[in-house]
């Protein structure tokens, strides 16, 4: 299985529920240029060995532009760029985006579409798969706590790499995961 993995809650909950399902796991990681991206890449490398799981890591080489934390294409970017590197005719790309989330790159319609763009490609060999896109955050996080995800190692704030901002909808997010704690 491969899925997107930037070192936050989501998609570390996948990698438990996919490994909970006995599949092997590889991780992509991707630098684009975002604030955050060298916090990230230590909570995947964090991720990566507690769950001793290989992480491709990749620097896109261009800074994908935010719109009050919307990054757009960056979902669909990600995706394809995954897509490209697989080495088997058939392969399975993971991502942990969830309800709640208003970005259209969040959302059935985007998972829909680019799985069409993906069957032109791929003639239907190349599966897009979002096991959380009907799910809340809370109920993510209940995920987490059935998987016994070590929440503690990832990080999710948008805007910064060393101290979390506090305000952005991911630092939201951790707060509310703290007080239910």
């Amino acid at each position: 299985m491969n899925l997107l993995l930037s070192g936050g809650i989501d998609s570390t909950a996948l990698v438990a529920f996919y490994i909970s399902q006995g599949l092997l796991v590889k991780g992509f990681h991707f630098n684009y240029g975002h604030p955050s991206s060298a916090a990230e890449k230590r909570a995947v490398k964090n991720i990566s060995s507690y769950y001793k799981i290989p992480v491709t890591e990749i620097n896109l080489g261009l800074s994908i532009v935010s719109n009050k934390g919307e990054y757009y294409c960056r979902n669909a970017i990600l995706l394809f760029s995954v897509a490209s590197l697989s080495s088997s005719k058939s392969a399975r790309l993971a991502i942990g985006i969830h309800k709640g989330t208003p970005y259209y790159d969040s959302s059935k319609a985007f998972v829909d579409d680019m799985q069409r763009i993906l069957d032109g490609y791929f003639s239907g060999s190349t599966q897009i798969e979002a096991p959380f896109l009907e799910l809340t955050k809370s109920e993510i996080l209940s995920l987490c706590d059935e998987l016994k995800v070590p929440v503690e190692i990832t990080y999710s704030c948008e805007r910064n790499s060393d101290i979390p901002c506090g305000e952005c909808s991911s630092c939201i997010d951790r707060r509310i995961l703290n007080e239910s704690e």
